[in-house]
C-alpha cells in the first residue's frame, strides 16, 4: 500500500497502475492502524515527511451547520419556486380548462402575443393532455396571460414566507426550523 499526502489518497498496485510521485509505502500495520482509525471517526491527514497519521476530526461549529443548512434550503426553496413557475398553469379562459406551458421562453411567447393585439392560434393542452394551438381573442389571451401572472405570484408569495421563516429559523439558531421548511411542487 502506498499513501500521497497531495491527493490524500491510499493506493494498491493491484488496483491502481500509478501513484502520485510523493507516494510513501506503508506497511500492513500501519495501514490497519489507519483503516481502524477512519472506524472510529478519525480522519487520515498528511504528517511529517508526507507519511499519513490520524487526526481527530475538528468538532463541527453549530454556527457553521446552521448556516450550511439555510443554504441548502434557501437554494430548495428558489429551485422548487422556479420549477413551479415553469412546470406549467391552467386557466380556463377558452371556457373548459386548458393546461399552459410556462417555461421562460414559453412566457415570453405569451407575453408577444398578448402585446400583438390580434386573434391568433395559441398552445395549450385539453383535458386528455393533447396539445394544439387553439384560437384565442385578444381577450383570451389577455385572461391567460393574468392567469399566468396570477399563478406565479402566489407562488413567488408562497416562496417568500418560506424565506421568512428560514431567516427566523437561523436567528433563532433553530435547526429543527430549518430542516422543517421545504418546497412542494406545483402541479398545474
Amino acid at each position: 500500500m502506498f499513501y500521497s499526502a497531495t491527493t490524500g489518497g491510499i493506493y494498491h498496485p493491484a488496483i491502481h497502475a500509478s501513484f502520485p510521485n510523493d507516494a510513501v509505502e506503508l506497511s500492513d500495520a500501519d495501514y490497519k492502524t489507519l483503516m481502524a482509525g477512519q472506524v472510529e471517526g478519525k480522519a487520515i491527514v498528511p504528517g511529517p515527511g508526507g507519511r499519513p497519521m490520524l487526526a481527530e476530526l475538528p468538532t463541527p461549529n453549530p454556527a457553521d451547520e446552521l448556516t450550511g443548512l439555510y443554504d441548502v434550503a434557501l437554494a430548495d426553496t428558489n429551485r422548487g419556486c422556479e420549477q413551479s413557475i415553469t412546470g406549467g398553469f391552467s386557466s380556463d379562459a377558452l371556457g373548459d380548462l386548458y393546461q399552459y406551458s410556462s417555461s421562460l421562453e414559453d412566457q415570453l411567447n405569451l407575453t408577444t402575443a398578448i402585446l400583438s393585439g390580434v386573434d391568433m392560434p395559441y398552445a395549450c393542452r385539453d383535458g386528455l393532455g393533447v396539445k394544439d394551438f387553439r384560437q384565442h381573442t385578444v381577450a383570451q389571451l389577455r385572461q391567460v396571460g393574468d392567469d399566468f401572472t396570477l399563478f406565479k405570484m402566489q407562488l413567488l408569495q408562497k416562496a417568500n414566507e418560506l424565506k421568512q421563516q428560514l431567516d427566523t429559523a437561523l436567528a433563532a439558531g433553530d435547526r429543527a426550523a430549518l430542516v422543517a421548511v421545504t418546497w412542494e411542487i406545483v402541479q398545474p
